[in-house]
């Protein structure tokens, strides 16, 4: 219940849990300042895995970073006709998307939103009212497991899109991060 005087929730509210995810590289294959939705294509499994998060009561929440929109390679427009056909694609498989946020800034833009800064998922956890001690964020680069890591929630890498790099430096973090091979295969943590 939410006080509406004060705007918070009451003591009783539950809270959701959520699977944060980045877009590109996670969501759907890793293309540089893809702007079009004929560049998408998917990762194999992925909608399954998808559809069985939601299955176990998580939001699904796409927390992505466009520069291309900063540095005008692209507009935001450009941005939300990729997703909309991200939306459309991943309905197929009785996928649906709670939330995007998206950062539109160049990196020189000194902004509070932009991964690695965990304003994206603050903002979500607010809005939709999420635990973020009982999500996880799916991420295949640095900036993502900070981002987690900052936001308070478990991250996740997965080797897709620039995954195998950043799992060469995963030692560094201050906590365990579970790494697996596809988003398909990050369902085991649901079992757990």
């Amino acid at each position: 219940m939410v006080d509406l005087i004060n705007n918070t929730l009451s003591p009783h509210t539950p809270l959701k849990k959520a699977l944060f995810l980045d877009r590109d590289g996670v969501v759907i294959d890793y293309s540089p300042y893809l702007s079009k939705p004929e560049q998408v294509t998917f990762p194999e499994g992925a909608g399954d895995g998808l559809k069985q998060w939601q299955n176990a009561g998580y939001l699904l929440i796409l927390i992505t970073n466009q520069a291309g929109v900063g540095r005008g390679y692209f507009s935001l427009e450009d941005v939300d006709k990729v997703h909309v056909y991200i939306r459309q694609e991943y309905e197929k498989f009785g996928v649906y998307f709670d939330d995007i946020f998206i950062c539109p800034h160049h990196p020189q833009d000194n902004c509070g939103c932009r991964k690695p800064s965990p304003e994206m998922l603050l903002k979500a956890s607010k809005k939709h009212q999420i635990s973020m001690s009982e999500s996880f964020f799916i991420g295949d680069a640095p900036s993502d497991l900070e981002c987690s890591i900052r936001g308070n929630c478990q991250p996740i890498l997965v080797l897709t899109g620039r995954g195998k790099t950043t799992v060469k430096e995963i030692h560094k973090y201050p906590r365990e991060i579970p790494v697996f091979e596809t988003l398909l295969e990050t369902v085991k943590l649901i079992q757990k």
